[in-house]
C-alpha cells in the first residue's frame, strides 16, 4: 500500500530543497580566501550541510512515523496536550531578530548581537535579566573576537574592538 506524504514529509523535502538551492548559490561566492585562514564559502557551506542533514533526518523520522500501522500511530504515553500558541513570545523573538538586522550596521555586530541574544532569552521566558544581558554580551563578544581572529570583517561600533 502506498501512502501519501504527510505535512512533515513535505516540510523535510522543502528544507532539503532549500539547502540544495543554497548549495548552488555558494558557487557564486568567490573562493579567494586572501589572508583569512578560511574562505568566504566556509560558513555558508556549514549552513547548507546542516540544512540538508536536518531535512534528511526529519524526512527519515516522518517516513518512519508514517509507516506505522494505524492502530499503533501514537502510543498513549506519547500523546501530547496541545495548547494555544503564545504569540507574545513569537512577536518578541521576531522583534529581536528584526532589530538585530536593522541595527547591526549602526551599532555594530557585538551590540546588535547582544540585543538579539537577550531578546531570545526574554522570548524563552528567562527571569534572570542581568545574567542574561551579561551572558549575551560575553557570547557575542567572544564570537566577534573569533571572527576578527579568523580575519573576517564585521560591522563594529569601535572598529576592531567592539
Amino acid at each position: 500500500m502506498i501512502r501519501r506524504a504527510n505535512g512533515e514529509q513535505w516540510l523535510a523535502v522543502a528544507v532539503i530543497a532549500l539547502g540544495l538551492i543554497m548549495a548552488g548559490q555558494i558557487t557564486d561566492i568567490p573562493a579567494d580566501a586572501g589572508y583569512a585562514g578560511i574562505g568566504p564559502r566556509f560558513f555558508p557551506t556549514l549552513v547548507v550541510t546542516g540544512l540538508v542533514m536536518c531535512g534528511g533526518l526529519l524526512l527519515l523520522q516522518a517516513s518512519q512515523a508514517a509507516s506505522l500501522p494505524p492502530e499503533q500511530e501514537v502510543p498513549p504515553e506519547y500523546e501530547e496536550v496541545r495548547a494555544d500558541a503564545d504569540w507574545s513570545r513569537f512577536i518578541l523573538l521576531s522583534g529581536a531578530l528584526l532589530a538585530h538586522m536593522a541595527l547591526i550596521g549602526l551599532i555594530g555586530f557585538t551590540l546588535a548581537g547582544t540585543l538579539l541574544c537577550f531578546g531570545v532569552s526574554r522570548a524563552l521566558a528567562s527571569r534572570h535579566t542581568l545574567r542574561d544581558a551579561i551572558v549575551s554580551f560575553l557570547l557575542v563578544f567572544g564570537l566577534f573576537r573569533l571572527f576578527v581572529w579568523l580575519g573576517l570583517n564585521l560591522p563594529a561600533l569601535i572598529p576592531g574592538v567592539l
